[in-house]
């Protein structure tokens, strides 16, 4: 089971095989280019978007070729910035086939990857707990899973103390759950105590200003804990986050 730290990172070293040709050997042999990932992506469906152009560059594939129907969905899931490490180097490596990249280098995939293909926070969020065996798998579980589904009074961790690895932030408006977009994170660690520079370690996909790169893990600082009670219905962290104070948090435990 992978840490949401060392999950983090198979995104920002996909592996993707590309086919050279020698023109010397007359010998095709194959290599392999490590891509990060960097880029948040929320998908608009909206004609003419910037999202949509994406996707459809992404997506763009040939009824007839075997290698693309065969990974089609995987494909389209990182299109809509919810894929898994494995979609996005299937993706990457398409974009190899099909000749969207006309001439291949780590340097051109990488700008490939940066102007085209990213991911969103509950896309992150869903697939390390699929990579946890804490949900299965399905297409439509990953592409439709929001950040303020997760949220459930019943599932709340309302002990700041008993705050742990693999529990979920979802971003709170007041005392409700935030919607239209909602956020959620993952914590990697935490520690009950005030700490330089923060105490609880989050990995996330981001749009935040003060995020650098928009998928990474950051030190968050506890700047408050509003408890369970009367009008709050679950143990509320106030946070500063990226440089900024005042986010409202609830811990939920899946």
């Amino acid at each position: 089971m992978p840490t949401p730290v060392e999950f983090l990172r198979l995104y920002r070293n996909l592996r993707v095989n590309v086919v050279v040709e020698d023109p010397v050997s007359r010998v095709c042999r194959t290599t392999t280019h490590v891509v990060q990932l960097r880029k948040y992506f929320m998908m608009d469906w909206s004609d003419g978007t910037e999202e949509r152009r994406d996707y459809n560059e992404v997506t763009r594939g040939s009824r007839d070729d075997a290698w693309f129907q065969a990974n089609k969905e995987r494909i389209r899931t990182a299109a809509m910035g919810k894929g898994a490490p494995q979609d996005y180097e299937l993706a990457l490596e398409w974009a190899v086939r099909s000749r969207k990249i006309p001439t291949v280098t780590q340097a051109t995939l990488q700008s490939y990857c940066d102007d085209h293909l990213g991911i969103d926070c509950s896309g992150f969020a869903t697939n390390y707990l699929i990579a946890c065996g804490k949900r299965a798998y399905s297409s439509q579980t990953v592409r439709n899973t929001s950040a303020a589904s997760y949220y459930s009074t019943a599932a709340a961790v309302n002990d700041a103390t008993q705050v742990r690895q693999g529990d979920l932030l979802v971003w709170m408006n007041g005392n409700a759950v935030k919607t239209n977009p909602g956020h959620i994170a993952v914590v990697d660690s935490y520690a009950a105590q005030s700490m330089v520079g923060g105490n609880m370690r989050v990995v996330e996909a981001t749009g935040a200003a003060g995020a650098n790169p928009k998928i990474l893990d950051s030190m968050y600082a506890v700047e408050q804990i509003v408890p369970r009670g009367g009008a709050v219905p679950v143990m509320i962290l106030v946070v500063k986050r990226h440089g900024v104070s005042g986010s409202r948090v609830a811990v939920i435990r899946v």
